[in-house]
């Protein structure tokens, strides 16, 4: 099996917050298209997600970036928030537009960055032409049939990631155990041992590969998840937004897949369900996934 790997960007901007993080900004793809920005799930990174969004960088000038504390990001101190990534997402598309030029672009995020920008937008920030959300993991208000539901997703995966370990011996300890998880099932070929290596950073003194986002951290990411219990209506968005659903039909594990779908039922938001995929679509079925992005896109006008 050939090594899958996210290749060399055109260019590279370390993007720095107001309390000094930094977010490495990354540019692939063609500089002539029409601009998708890409980010990641809670304790992931975004090159993890290269089977899906290689398929986007003939039409695309793709720019693609870590949340604090992930992927090719330095760790730092600071907050580690909703509150502080949406603070995070102004000085991000400042950067863009400033580094990169100003041009039409489309948002496509998956889960937590999903979350994230679904905030960013009902703030009323329209800095994207139309927004592409996987699978978010909405929650509702309590007295909604599938709180309890959801709420107790998001307090399993709180208390798998409190105690995950923090280091690992080689990336491949890490892949092994994405692969034994069923709600990781089906991942196309090379992508279990590219997450790993996106997630993972070497430490030469201790000859440990460590978390960039720590198991504490993304514990408290799940934690959060619940206190957004936003749940608005399609029309509440000042841009075009899709929704790119997981199957609730499938027999992998995917509570968000049926938040969408009552997203799409009681508040109108366009919905597209890719079958048989969980959570993580855009690795299971990654030529679907950039197929309806590309429609959606051409809907819109941007390509």
């Amino acid at each position: 099996m050939s090594l899958l790997k996210a290749p060399p960007p055109h260019s590279v901007f370390d993007a720095v917050m107001d309390d000094g993080a930094v977010i490495r900004l990354r540019r692939h793809g063609n500089p002539a298209g029409p601009r998708a920005i890409l980010s990641h799930g809670n304790g992931l990174a975004i090159n993890g997600y290269f089977p899906y969004w290689r398929l986007l960088l003939v039409e695309f000038d793709v720019v693609v970036f870590d949340f604090r504390n992930s992927g090719e990001n330095p760790v730092d101190d600071g907050a580690h928030s909703y509150e502080r990534f949406l603070k995070d997402l102004t000085a991000i598309y400042d950067a863009i537009d400033r580094e990169f030029g100003e041009k039409p672009q489309l948002g496509i995020f998956h889960s937590m960055s999903s979350r994230a920008n679904l905030k960013y937008a009902l703030d009323g920030n329209r800095r994207l032409d139309g927004l592409i959300v996987f699978d978010p993991p909405m929650v509702p208000a309590e007295e909604h049939p599938l709180y309890e539901r959801l709420l107790g997703e998001e307090t399993i995966l709180w208390r798998w990631a409190q105690s995950r370990p923090d280091s690992f011996a080689d990336p491949a300890e890490q892949a092994a155990q994405f692969k034994k998880s069923r709600m990781l099932s089906k991942w196309v070929d090379g992508a279990y041992e590219l997450m790993a290596r996106s997630i993972l950073r070497y430490d030469a003194a201790a000859h440990t590969w460590d978390l960039v986002c720590s198991g504490a951290r993304e514990a408290d990411i799940y934690k959060q998840n619940a206190g957004l219990n936003i749940w608005p209506q399609a029309d509440e968005f000042p841009m075009p937004m899709l929704v790119i659903a997981s199957d609730p039909d499938s027999n992998i594990p995917s509570s968000p897949a049926y938040a969408c779908r009552a997203l799409r039922d009681e508040c109108g938001w366009a919905y597209e369900c890719v079958e048989g995929t969980g959570h993580f679509l855009q690795i299971q079925e990654p030529e679907q996934c950039a197929a309806i992005t590309r429609q959606f896109a051409d809907e819109i006008g941007l390509i």
